[in-house]
């Protein structure tokens, strides 16, 4: 099955570390987590603890951004249940970027079943190429 590890390795690379650029929809945000969608992450605290420079890594956050982007986007998109790890981090990549629905409607037309938003085992079988 795939691995998370390697999935969150790869997407990490481009999600940065604090913003709060003038203009930006998303507000304030630490590692492309956006406070407006996502106000209650426990990390929220630690980066607001004193004045952050532009793209400031916060090192004791960590473990709470990779918590959230496996609750948030690996286990939406069922990562662990997906065989093929180039197409668990694309899917899980997908996610991150453009939404879980996205992102599995992707994985169905991929597939070639009904774009729901919504993974079935049937979908996930046809992923892993069981028919």
């Amino acid at each position: 099955m795939a691995n998370f590890d390697i999935a969150y390795a790869l997407t990490k690379k481009f999600e940065g570390g604090y913003s709060d650029v003038a203009g930006d929809t998303g507000g304030v945000t630490y590692a492309g987590i956006t406070r407006k969608n996502f106000p209650t992450w426990a990390g929220w605290p630690i980066v607001a603890s004193k004045p952050r420079r532009h793209n400031e890594h916060i090192p004791e956050l960590d473990t709470l951004v990779k918590e959230f982007y496996r609750v948030n986007f690996w286990n939406k998109v069922q990562g662990d249940s997906i065989v093929d790890q180039d197409f668990a981090n694309d899917l899980f990549d997908m996610a991150v970027n453009a939404g879980t629905g996205a992102a599995i409607k992707l994985a169905q037309r991929t597939v070639g079943v009904a774009e729901t938003g919504k993974l079935t085992t049937d979908t996930i079988n046809l992923i892993n190429g069981i028919v």
